[in-house]
């Protein structure tokens, strides 16, 4: 083996959501990567599952694409139901949630892999990994690699271990191995590490279930893309149909008779789990009032005949699983093909990283998606691209890519991640954005786009795309701008006098549907352009007023930011700073104020105090 084939820019260690989106931005951007993983039968798996999206995760999704990253197009390629949640609520929550064909998935993120240029694919088991000249890295097999910088992505497989019921064994996801020799060498770079949880429901047999007794969940008819380079084309239809069951008095019954028989409950697991997406078994337990819960019964694919049941992820054994199950309306017969497990697993303190997601103690080391304590597909995606980003900026002497929680979800994830820590599996809402009715699902072109473009992964008819998109915006809001509707009664609305059509559209009984009944003229001079950017300027429409307040609120947060920090500031000489904002400050070292206010236990007081001090120490 010559030195070029033993040495790469980049590496990056897994190859599930992080791992992809991190090898592809890394090599397209320049950088000679290679992406390790320790089956490459599990590359782009869906372990848990098999849908992408969702609210807020949707958004996630878009922003990947915005930036020129690959789960939306992959998305598009394999979706088998598709459905814009959210429609009935306000323009924050609308987001996009697919069922994906598991394996379609699977093949076609490998693919793409195997075809990158400048990216190497490889199956191998990291052992471990030190710093010297270069970051090296060992494989089971002995063989050394080095890099100028190591992405660790390595999902839920850091010295994972299964639970089903008082049985436990080491294994990650699906039966591949545990990563748990890499676990034991980070210690060793005495990276602080934490101790979590999560968990999968069982798989069952399509045949074995009674669809009749389920309510059915049809997908959208009109197909929205997640990706931008799809948009307004035909991407396919709905080729499957998702159900809806519910868990009963009996089911409720077995399994608080067998909570102890939970390895949640009888103390065989030390890890968090988490708070927004609990077992079965905790469901029963915190809500003890609740007669019945809500089961999505999900198909993982068109050429398998297993079904998923998110809702039900367990961790009690396998024969009180078939009991509980069972007492299901509709599920009377059911045949486990896979049982529910929970999986424990190591993960990293996110705090130790900065905003570029490179640690602060180890220059070249980076690391993203559920290792750094985050749960879900689009989460891991979102870190990926940003650690692939600026793992690839560092070895060609760029200026890392930060992203804000003014700006997008990812910001926010990143932003809460490295100031706030995790103490249970993050998951991303929109009520973790102040700014959220500015982070939206229909506008996440326009918000990373130009980004993408900066950096140099949004291509030239991607682009081109965009700027159009842009140009029919405008000349939309010019049109309803200009155009006037003569006094009409439509549907108990009307008019006296007349009206221009933006005006009109800001009353919340009128949407554009309403106006193309109401002035045909309009609807025809607007024919030709595209639905969602219809949409779009809509919503920038009616809720005008909240736009512009949030946008002078960021503003405000912006001069807040250039009350920067120095570098060399002593925050254990600050007289009348709190002993746990001295602490603080000087373990998470913000850049500015607005950043030592996110910091827990950093209180407004402190705020205040550090703010006198800065100002006098720029005059001495």
């Amino acid at each position: 083996m010559n030195n070029l084939e033993n040495y790469y820019d980049v590496i990056v260690i897994g190859a599930g959501h992080a791992g992809i989106e991190a090898a592809l931005a890394s090599s397209r951007l320049g950088a000679r990567t290679a992406v390790f993983t320790i089956n490459l039968s599990s590359v782009g798996n869906c372990p848990c599952s098999p849908s992408v999206g969702g609210m807020a995760k949707g958004t996630l999704v878009r922003e990947v694409d915005a930036l020129g990253g690959e789960m939306a197009k992959i998305s598009d390629q394999c979706f088998i139901h598709s459905k814009i949640l959210g429609i009935g609520k306000g323009a924050a929550t609308h987001s996009l949630r697919v069922q994906v064909d598991r394996d379609k998935y699977r093949i076609i993120a490998k693919h793409i892999l195997e075809m990158q240029p400048n990216l190497y694919l490889r199956e191998a088991q990291i052992v471990s990994t030190v710093r010297k000249e270069f970051w090296e890295v060992c494989t089971r097999s002995g063989i050394t690699y080095k890099s100028k910088c190591l992405i660790l992505a390595c999902g839920t497989y850091l010295d994972a271990k299964i639970h089903i019921g008082l049985e436990s064994f080491k294994s990650g996801p699906d039966g591949i191995f545990p990563a748990s020799f890499l676990s034991k060498a980070l210690q060793k770079l005495n990276v602080k590490m934490k101790r979590f949880k999560t968990g999968t429901p069982a798989r069952i047999l399509k045949s074995s279930i009674d669809f009749s007794c389920l309510e059915v969940q049809e997908g959208d008819e009109k197909i929205t893309p997640f990706s931008y380079t799809n948009m307004n084309k035909n991407i396919g239809k709905n080729s499957a149909i998702c159900h809806i069951a519910w868990t009963n008095k009996e089911t409720k019954r077995i399994i608080s008779e067998n909570i102890q028989k939970s390895a949640m409950y009888s103390g065989n697991i030390e890890g968090v789990g988490p708070r927004y997406c609990p077992s079965i078994e905790d469901k029963i337990v915190r809500f003890p009032q609740k007669e019945r819960h809500q089961i999505f019964v999900e198909p993982c694919g068109l050429q398998t005949d297993e079904i998923y049941l998110h809702g039900t992820s367990s961790s009690l054994p396998e024969d009180v699983q078939v009991k509980f199950y069972r007492s299901i309306k509709g599920f009377e017969k059911a045949i486990l093909m896979r049982p529910a497990y929970a999986i424990e697993y190591d993960i990293i303190d996110p705090v130790q990283l900065k905003r570029s997601l490179e640690f602060k103690d180890f220059p070249g080391l980076f690391s993203a998606g559920q290792m750094n304590g985050t749960s879900g597909y689009e989460e891991a995606a979102a870190q990926g691209i940003i650690a692939g980003i600026n793992a690839a900026a560092k070895v060609l002497n760029k200026k890392p890519v930060v992203l804000d929680r003014s700006n997008s979800y990812i910001g926010t994830l990143i932003d809460d991640l490295i100031f706030k820590g995790v103490s249970d599996p993050y998951r991303m809402m929109t009520s973790r954005s102040e700014y959220r009715l500015l982070l939206r699902f229909d506008n996440a072109n326009e918000r990373l786009t130009p980004i993408g473009r900066k950096i140099g992964l949004i291509k030239d008819d991607y682009w081109h795309d965009f700027k159009e998109r842009l140009e029919k915006k405008e000349y939309v809001i010019k049109k309803l701008k200009n155009f006037s509707i003569k006094p009409f009664n439509y549907e108990g609305i009307s008019t006296e006098k007349f009206i221009r059509a933006f005006d009109l559209l800001k009353r919340p009984e009128i949407n554009y549907e309403k106006i193309k009944i109401i002035d045909q003229k309009l609807s025809k001079e607007l024919s030709e352009i595209p639905e969602e950017i219809i949409n779009n300027v809509e919503i920038l429409i009616k809720y005008e007023g909240y736009i512009r307040k949030q946008t002078q609120d960021i503003q405000k947060a912006e001069r807040v930011k250039k009350n920067k920090i120095p570098e060399n500031i002593v925050y254990s000489d600050i007289k009348n700073l709190s002993f746990e904002a001295r602490e603080k400050l000087a373990r998470f070292k913000p850049e500015n104020i607005l950043e030592a206010s996110k910091i827990s236990g950093v209180n407004p007081s402190d705020i205040a105090v550090l703010s006198v001090h800065i100002k006098k120490f720029k005059v001495i």
